[in-house]
């Protein structure tokens, strides 16, 4: 005696269960204001890759929110630590909330960009870099402040 199964009804069952999970997610929000980069006053200078550009916006927005964690994550790994982030936020936080002018300097595997915030005498210095050449950097918090 033979039985047929239909697979069909379960695959399908177990296509909406696994896919279902986004589904549950209703927050459509685009990214770049859900990381607060959409509310960011900047101008830029220079030429920026797409990368190098993302990362300082992604920089500007943390310090901006005085979010240290989130700062810290964008650090290139060895190159900044909670420390460095946490003196970064004290420094630069109020500073980041103003327009600000983001010049490019790239090379190949590091980059500069020179920040300067509207009321603010000094200017933030960052230090990117890019160790695979695939145009994402992050950025080295130890060398400024």
């Amino acid at each position: 005696m033979r039985r047929a199964y239909r697979t069909s009804g379960l695959v399908g069952a177990a296509v909406l269960v696994l896919g279902g999970c986004d589904a549950l997610n209703t927050d459509k929000t685009p990214a770049r204001v859900r990381s607060g980069v959409s509310e960011l006053d900047l101008e830029v200078t220079g030429r920026p890759t797409p990368g190098s550009l993302s990362v300082t916006e992604r920089v500007l927005a943390r310090l901006g929110a005085r979010d240290v964690d989130g700062l810290a994550d964008l650090a290139v790994e060895g190159e900044g630590s909670g420390d460095d982030a946490e003196r970064w936020v004290a420094r630069w936080g109020e500073a980041a909330r103003r327009p600000a002018t983001a010049r490019f300097l790239l090379g190949e595997k590091e980059s500069t960009v020179d920040i300067r915030f509207t009321g603010e005498r000094g200017t933030l210095s960052l230090l990117l870099k890019d160790d695979g050449y695939d145009d994402e950097y992050g950025v080295v918090l130890s060398e400024d402040g």
